[in-house]
């Protein structure tokens, strides 16, 4: 009962703050009306110890039982095993997510179902192949957060996504697929700003959308275990910010990462203090919503230096807010990503080459910050 009763105040607090703070991005809601769909999914789902896989094909519901390596490949070409989606399921998350020595990083953040765009730029910056394999070797690439919401491509991304992290880490590259305020909402079953199509995929495959990103499903056991921040040599990569009142409260990126993985997306019992933490890293001032880096009077750089000196890193990338193109902001200390790949016309990667800063756009050429 009292678990029960916790994971309803959560969802309560992340609802009523998300609410809030939503309405301050000048975002349109999904409205759609209804649309033929012609491919969804597949959605993969463990049941009674079988992965059981459900899809929409031509506007109709398709599934299979016991799912195989063979059916994943002929049936979808995912490139991926069943023994994969077991040992992800059964591995617990790491809260200590630091990377030292990595020589290449490629950042792309935001993309919002825009699989498309997405691709064009990791191709012509070779970070994947014709193919859609893995071709960036031993570099990392960070995918800074809110994959999920608005676009009709986001099953498309998310399986992408999932195959080249299993890809990358055979050539000792990485993936980092961060949780952004859209995977949390979907996490919480909000479904305000997802796409009206996965509505409507769920009703025909028969199941709720809660379910498609639910803790069994591949997806939805995925998403519950994406960390909030991650370091790379001296640069640290968080979906919206850190904002100062997180360092006035000393919570380091462990506890961060630790908190998310238990309280927020996984629901495991916690102390009044642990609540109290959870109540502010879902706030407006927490890692998936904060803005104050891109309002005027708001953070100043001493205050950017404070945060750096207690992470002990020299930059801060950051996506969540729409900009133009990739943009570097105090002197060099933050790099904002979000180049607005959600619209679904143009945007930018950014590219750290041997500790050099450079934004990439779709044609395939960089350009040197200063």
């Amino acid at each position: 009962m009292a678990q029960a009763l916790k994971i309803s105040f959560i969802a309560f607090l992340f609802f009523a703050f998300s609410k809030g703070a939503i309405a301050q991005e000048d975002e349109i809601l999904i409205s759609e009306g209804p649309q033929f769909i012609v491919f969804e999914g597949p959605h993969i789902i463990l049941q009674q110890g079988q992965w059981i896989a459900k899809w929409v094909e031509n506007g109709e519901k398709k599934s299979e039982n016991n799912v195989t390596a063979d059916f994943l490949n002929n049936e979808f070409q995912l490139g991926l095993d069943p023994f994969i989606f077991m040992s992800n399921f059964e591995n617990n998350p790491n809260p200590k997510q630091k990377y030292k020595g990595v020589s290449k990083i490629t950042v792309i953040s935001d993309v919002h179902g825009q699989y498309d765009l997405m691709v064009e730029l990791l191709k012509s910056h070779g970070v994947i192949d014709e193919n859609l394999n893995w071709n960036y070797g031993n570099g990392h690439l960070v995918v800074n957060g809110d994959i999920m919401g608005r676009g009709k491509m986001v099953t498309e991304i998310l399986w992408l996504v999932y195959k080249l992290e299993n890809q990358a880490k055979r050539q000792r590259g990485r993936v980092h697929f961060l949780i952004g305020n859209h995977e949390l909402m979907t996490t919480f079953n909000d479904l305000r700003y997802l796409n009206e199509k996965y509505k409507q995929a769920a009703d025909i495959m028969e199941i709720s959308v809660a379910e498609m990103y639910g803790a069994t499903s591949v997806f939805g056991n995925w998403l519950r275990k994406l960390p909030a921040i991650v370091t790379i040599n001296d640069v640290l990569f968080v979906h919206a910010g850190i904002s100062k009142e997180l360092v006035d409260k000393k919570m380091k990126a462990n506890k961060v990462n630790r908190l998310f993985f238990d309280q927020i997306s996984g629901f495991e019992p916690g102390n009044k203090k642990q609540m109290e933490d959870v109540d502010f890293l879902t706030s407006g001032q927490g890692p998936t919503w904060y803005r104050g880096y891109f309002v005027e009077g708001e953070v100043y750089e001493k205050e950017i230096d404070n945060i750096l000196g207690f992470f002990k890193v020299k930059r801060i990338i950051v996506g969540h807010t729409s900009l133009r193109s990739v943009t570097q902001l105090y002197g060099g200390r933050v790099y904002g990503v979000d180049s607005n790949i959600k619209e679904g016309k143009n945007g930018e990667i950014l590219i750290i080459e041997d500790g050099i800063f450079y934004r990439g756009n779709r044609d395939g050429i960089k350009f040197k910050f200063p």
